[in-house]
């Protein structure tokens, strides 16, 4: 996840699901002014800036081995690096509504997990899955928010395929 500050005088500002350089992006209360030149200001146009800054990312550490699921019919993708771009957003097995960050793995429940970000914070909460949700080891007791650091790991019900180490970006 980018951040993103916009700097325009007499612009508007970024909407709070704004893109920046491709990627998605969050409006910080910072805002910058680089003076216009005197033909601008005759203009009444302002030159404006974009500061971008490091949001969190669950990258995906697991072997990805998935012989252990026993199905040799059921194709499984290897799921990707979940960026957290939302104050609170729920891990699940399919994409809906309610599932922001899809996992599509068979053991991963329908709505997994809940995962709440701050700027110093990640706060996961495991919904009754399954298979469990586990922070570097240890299995999260459903309903209750723990810490999970930066460089921790997290398995959503499967270590091959479903492990991820949260990173700064």
């Amino acid at each position: 996840m980018l951040t993103s500050a916009n700097a325009c005088v007499g612009a508007p500002a970024l909407s709070a699901r704004a893109r920046v350089f491709g990627q998605d992006a969050r409006v910080t209360g910072a805002r910058f002014f680089f003076p216009a030149s005197r033909s601008s200001q005759n203009n009444r146009t302002r030159r404006c800036a974009t500061t971008v800054v490091a949001g969190w990312v669950l990258k995906n550490s697991g072997p990805n081995t998935t012989e252990h699921l026993g199905d040799e019919e059921e194709v499984v993708v290897t799921p990707s690096d979940l960026r957290l771009t939302e104050p609170r957003m729920v891990v699940g097995r399919q994409a809906s509504d309610s599932v922001s960050l899809e996992v599509s793995v068979p053991t991963v429940s329908g709505a997994h997990a809940m995962i709440e970000t701050t700027e110093s914070k990640v706060m996961v909460t495991d919904l009754s899955s399954t298979n469990g949700t586990f922070i570097d080891g240890e299995e999260l007791t459903p309903g209750t928010a723990y810490p999970l650091l930066e460089g921790g790991e997290v398995i959503f019900g499967d270590e091959f395929v479903a492990l991820y180490v949260l990173t700064k970006q």
